[in-house]
């Protein structure tokens, strides 16, 4: 049974609910507290969804709308320990399914106007073949219980953001990631046309670092820095193999940038991204 849409799950949809019960116990409408604060109404729904964090200035002034001001200490500290959050992935995919997840994951990536997403293993979501996605969607249910269908459906649906100019993207794919393969030969080759055409776009940037290339740092693992968020901070998204991580807090979100500069600096672009790409799809084509 899926209640993730009724029940707080995670520390932000705690703080979520509670700003919420608060404000309307006080009988103040989400409209009147967007005005009163000075808050959008977006960002109060997505503060009370658990999609934001409210800063302490938001949240001294939605307290005092809801006369609990009283409430000011315990939700700052509530919202410190939540600005890193884990959602383990056991928990998650009991109660949200793949393409619901897929929901959520597109809902985040409308806020931020530039993203910079780093893969070491696999080719990013955005980028995807439909038969690509569903095959790295059945490699990831270990249950078997996943409607693939809606979810590479939702997996497209997500990849028309790549289309709208308010947005910019950043990719940066290791040789790895590009020759591992979940189908056949055919399935990659066509991969690599997708990504090479996706390239051409104004606001999208793909790179790839070459095997052999002398490493500048160790790339642990994939993440997405999401920066220019509408009515929010910067924050960073994580894949691990036990959990989903949001990242949050300043001088974390800072070595993700720092990490995924020196990761850009080995990248191949432009021509020489054309060229690696036409050279590994004639080595795939029998």
């Amino acid at each position: 049974m899926r209640t993730s849409d009724q029940t707080p799950r995670t520390p932000r949809q705690h703080i979520g609910a509670e700003l919420r019960r608060l404000r309307t116990m006080a009988g103040v409408s989400g409209r009147q507290l967007a005005q009163r604060t000075g808050l959008s109404q977006s960002k109060v729904s997505r503060i009370e969804r658990g999609d934001a964090l409210a800063s302490v200035p938001e949240l001294t002034h939605w307290l005092e709308q809801s006369g609990a001001i009283d409430r000011l200490e315990p939700l700052i500290s509530a919202t410190e320990a939540a600005l890193n959050q884990t959602d383990g992935w056991e928990e998650f995919a009991q109660e949200v399914s793949f393409a619901e997840m897929q929901a959520q994951v597109q809902h985040r990536e409308a806020t931020a106007r530039t993203q910079r997403s780093f893969l070491p293993t696999l080719v990013p979501g955005l980028l995807q073949t439909a038969e690509y996605a569903r095959l790295v969607f059945i490699a990831s249910d270990l249950r078997g219980e996943q409607d693939y269908a809606a979810a590479v459906q939702r997996r497209l649906d997500r990849q028309q953001i790549l289309y709208d100019q308010t947005h910019t993207f950043e990719f940066i794919l290791t040789e790895a990631a590009l020759r591992w393969r979940p189908g056949p030969r055919e399935l990659l080759i066509a991969q690599l046309d997708r990504i090479a055409s996706v390239a051409t776009l104004s606001n999208v940037s793909i790179g790839v670092v070459p095997l052999d290339v002398e490493a500048q740092t160790i790339p642990w693992h994939g993440f997405t820095l999401n920066e220019d968020v509408i009515d929010g901070e910067p924050f960073v998204q994580v894949e691990t193999m036990h959990a989903y991580l949001t990242v949050a807090r300043p001088e974390d979100v800072e070595l993700y940038r720092r990490q995924y500069a020196v990761l850009r600096e080995s990248a191949a672009t432009g021509q020489h991204l054309t060229d690696f790409l036409s050279a590994l799809r004639a080595e795939l084509k029998p």
